[in-house]
């Protein structure tokens, strides 16, 4: 079945089969610009075919062009299949399987084609993408076509990863990665994309940890922890990383080790924090803390402070009176451009982060480049995890980098993981049939 193009009835019937300019209202009305749009195979129901034969089209300024996606295989046990590093392999079949993953940016996306004599010519079979909006409706379109040989794409190249997997760049975002302690970030930059400089405005990544086992109380961080590199996916639209973490504990306690994904896309980092349990402990707690360089005069809001607090390196009264307890979002805005954090746990996590907070130039850490934490923004997870159950739970850490702030942006930020774009697909008859 994997051999040959699978265009399947039972599939396509949750839409109607009818010609591309059917619909009179055919003008793209989604406004998200930030959202990736993931669909399967199998949503598509276009699969079957070799992943490079495939390509993918918006209709845009009455023509029809090529625009930036990829196909990201995934094996029988639902993981991806690495291009790169350690743990490449092939995929047991090199087809678009019903796994897979077809990834595009929302903002490429464009209306609904109304002549399907511009579909590009000696395709196979092509689907209509529809890609819906879930919370205002709205509508924008791509199509995608399979050919006998690979057709021509677009040259865009939305992240690239060089310096050995120790640094990624976007046209938004930069970030880059110390071999002292790689499980955090050592450098966050916006770029000319929100009309940054490309300066880093950040010391450290900081992981603070606290256990108690077996009557002994270890202390970790970030340079205890290493990360090994397993492998890595480097298309146009995103890059994945999978790494294993190695956290050395003592004598009578192995290792805590996890392995995860991080994702790159043009305007976000997605990135895991998994913790494992080799025994449980009678006590954990962790912080994680983006150290900023010098934020003196940004603003910072997060949802249980959305009105604002002005950096300016001293704890005083005013940042007494912020809210600490635990919250979805937060941004750090120099009034030109804004770097957004989110955290997301597993549904059911009984697991909370607080709010870290420390606007101190003056505070001293033996492991930082430069003094202070001007300031230090981040997630203290001190609560819930007596009731959790499992012997391991992953977080997702997403920072997001955009142009300036505005009350409302923390809307579309959130609803890129809270909400994603939905797709549905109709197939189109070959018109030279």
């Amino acid at each position: 079945m994997k051999k040959r193009l699978l265009i399947t009835v039972c599939l396509l019937a949750l839409v109607a089969v009818a010609p591309a300019g059917a619909d009179p209202q055919g003008t793209k009305t989604i406004a998200r610009v930030l959202d990736p749009v993931i669909v399967t195979g199998g949503a598509c129901g276009l699969t079957g075919q070799p992943v490079a034969h495939y390509g993918l089209y918006a209709f845009k300024d009455n023509q029809l062009r090529p625009i930036p996606f990829q196909i990201d295989e995934k094996n029988k046990d639902g993981q991806f299949v690495l291009a790169h590093g350690k743990k490449a392999a092939p995929d047991e079949d090199p087809a678009f399987d019903d796994n897979d993953e077809l990834v595009f940016m929302a903002m490429d996306t464009g209306d609904r084609l109304s002549d399907q004599t511009l579909l590009p010519s000696g395709f196979k079979a092509c689907a209509e993408l529809a890609v819906t909006d879930p919370v205002t409706q709205a509508t924008a379109w791509v199509y995608l076509a399979v050919f006998d040989s690979p057709p021509e794409k677009s040259s865009i190249d939305y992240v690239a990863y060089g310096d050995g997997g120790s640094s990624f760049r976007t046209r938004n975002y930069s970030v880059g990665f110390d071999d002292g302690h790689p499980v955090g970030a050592s450098k966050y930059a916006f770029e000319k994309g929100v009309g940054g400089d490309g300066d880093n405005f950040i010391d450290r990544i900081k992981v603070r940890v606290i256990m108690r086992a077996m009557g002994v109380t270890l202390h970790r961080n970030e340079e205890d922890i290493k990360v090994q590199a397993l492998g890595y996916i480097d298309g146009p639209v995103r890059v994945i990383v999978f790494s294993k973490n190695v956290t050395s504990l003592m004598l009578g306690i192995g290792a805590s080790t996890t392995t995860q994904y991080t994702y790159y896309y043009s305007s976000f980092a997605n990135f895991a924090f998994a913790v494992a349990f080799p025994l449980r402990p009678s006590l954990f707690h962790a912080t994680i803390i983006d150290d900023f360089k010098d934020a003196k005069g940004w603003g910072f809001y997060n949802s249980n402070n959305p009105d604002g607090h002005v950096i300016d390196g001293m704890m005083d009264a005013t940042d007494a009176k912020l809210d600490l307890s635990p919250w979805k979002w937060s941004a750090l805005s120099n009034g030109k451009q804004c770097f957004w954090s989110i955290w997301r746990a597993p549904a059911g996590c009984p697991v909370k982060a607080s709010l870290y907070f420390n606007d101190n130039a003056n505070a001293e850490d033996k492991m930082e480049d430069k003094k202070g934490e001007l300031p230090g923004i981040g997630f203290d997870f001190n609560k819930g995890w007596d009731q959790l159950n499992a012997d391991s739970v992953e977080f997702r850490l997403i920072h997001f980098y955009t142009q300036g702030y505005q009350k409302g942006m923390e809307t579309d930020i959130c609803n890129v993981y809270d909400v994603p774009l939905k797709v549905t697909a109709t197939a189109l008859k070959n018109v030279g049939e």
